[in-house]
């Protein structure tokens, strides 16, 4: 495995420990072309948002107000993010693969989704939405 790659998932993992979400912890990290992090994310409420235990234990109102880490690291970055990568616990949502297109993030390093992982979500539209789009994904 590609000695980045591994880096870089590492510390996804570090940065999903990051989240308060009871359940569910991924992290995000975004690297330039020279391999220079340029924004981390993880899920969990907007700033200022009241994560109180009871909000966070309730999936309804959690899934309508969480955002995801690529989301963060994407509204967190403080350059233009064209021709960068995006590494993640596991493969992005639709919705974040359209965010991550249209940001111009053109390549996303994930590990393979795990069993459970498939149990629970679709991984045929965010690939679709990856490969129309144009953007390299690459599962380890």
């Amino acid at each position: 495995m590609n000695k980045w790659h591994l880096r870089y998932l590492e510390m996804t993992s570090l940065v999903a420990s990051w989240s308060k979400d009871p359940s569910s912890k991924f992290g995000s990290v975004i690297v330039d072309p020279e391999n220079r992090v340029v924004s981390l994310g993880f899920n969990g409420f907007a700033k200022g948002f009241n994560d109180t235990d009871e909000r966070l234990n309730d999936r309804p109102f959690k899934y309508r107000h969480v955002l995801h880490s690529e989301e963060n690291a994407i509204l967190n970055a403080r350059q233009d993010l064209t021709g960068c990568t995006l590494y993640c616990n596991t493969i992005p949502c639709s919705l974040c693969m359209s965010r991550i297109a249209q940001s111009g993030i053109t390549k996303v390093v994930c590990y393979k989704p795990t069993e459970d992982y498939l149990s629970r979500w679709s991984v045929e539209e965010p690939l679709q939405v990856a490969q129309e789009c144009g953007i390299a994904v690459e599962q380890i």
